[in-house]
């Protein structure tokens, strides 16, 4: 009793594709082959998108960590000013 074509390796696959063109051997082999190609392209395009959402949080936190330096790095000038013009000899 023959496989059913989703129940087939790559291998048997390629065996029944090297069939006679318009056997239905080979028919079958290529729609099996052409609906596996699709379930792997769709499921890469899912990956990308997750890779993408994961790009953009991952700018998103960075953007926020420049932010939060650029603040400390003005707090810290203001406190070096301060503490400069509170040490500066008055005449």
């Amino acid at each position: 009793m023959p496989k059913e074509p989703q129940d087939m390796t790559l291998e048997e696959l390629s065996l029944d594709l090297r069939k006679r063109a318009d056997s239905l051997d080979h028919l079958t082999a290529r729609g099996e082959m052409d609906r596996r190609l699709l379930i792997a392209t769709m499921d890469a395009t899912e990956a990308q998108k997750a890779a993408a959402r994961a790009a953009t949080n991952n700018a998103t936190y960075m953007l926020w960590s420049v932010i939060v330096a650029a603040m400390a790095a003005v707090a810290s000038a203001i406190s070096a000013i301060a503490t400069g013009y509170s040490v500066w000899p008055k005449k």
